[in-house]
């Protein structure tokens, strides 16, 4: 008896979900965004985009890492790790809880590639 032919499989082209969340956001915060999503593909790199809470979450290997949201008058960047492990001299990273911390931006200004590429780093190590 031949062999059973099937049809090839079709991989559905991956959709970035992150990039859609930018794409619909308003001109001003969808630039500031961007750059945001420039950082976390150096800073984590293999770490997926997935919609959660309405915004895209960054995971690596299942475990969250990060978080770009858009507000009213700001966007910002959450980094999934305990605060002893962001080093944060200045005092940039707002927030209180056990497990996270947020750097609020306002402008291109607020951007600092160094600290945001340190923090990636530090919640991935964390989550890993």
């Amino acid at each position: 008896m031949p062999a059973k032919k099937t049809a090839p499989t079709k991989t559905a082209p991956t959709k970035d979900v992150a990039a859609t969340y930018i794409t619909a956001q308003p001109p001003d915060k969808r630039v500031l965004l961007e750059k945001l999503r420039l950082l976390v593909a150096k800073g984590a790199p293999g770490a997926m985009p997935a919609i959660k809470w309405g915004v895209p979450i960054y995971a690596v290997d299942g475990k969250n890492v990060c978080a770009l949201a858009s507000f009213k008058d700001h966007v910002a960047i959450n980094f999934f790790a305990p605060p002893r492990v962001l080093v944060d001299p200045a005092h940039k990273l707002e927030g209180a809880g056990k497990t996270s911390r947020l750097l609020k931006v306002r402008t291109a200004a607020d951007i600092d590639s160094a600290s945001i590429l340190r923090w990636l780093k530090a919640a991935v190590a964390a989550n890993s």
